[in-house]
């Protein structure tokens, strides 16, 4: 069975939240994607939680929003950590999802 790819939730300022799956992300950032354009936008900051796998504890960042731009029908969201939770990126390939 293929493994599930890792989901995130990004929270805005107004505390509106975007869920969408991660196509990579490492110990500097993340580009996730999301299925309908996000009301954040480039130069916003964000709050993150991220689920690597269904059985795992989420992991816990804030982020700079680096660029917003749409892919397909999708929109890919580009995030450069400010700060975070704990050392749960810094393993992780910064080519897997």
């Amino acid at each position: 069975m293929p493994e599930q790819a890792a989901m995130a939730w990004i929270e805005d300022g107004t505390g509106r939240i975007a869920r969408g799956q991660v196509d990579s992300a490492s110990a500097r950032g993340a580009c996730v994607r999301v299925p309908v354009r996000p009301e954040f936008g480039a130069g916003d900051t964000v709050a993150v939680r991220v689920s690597f796998r269904a059985d795992s504890p989420t992991v816990a960042a804030t982020a700079r929003v680096a660029g917003v731009r749409a892919s397909g029908e999708e929109f890919s969201c580009d995030l450069e950590w400010t700060a975070t939770a704990d050392t749960g990126f810094d393993s992780w390939p910064a080519h897997a999802a």
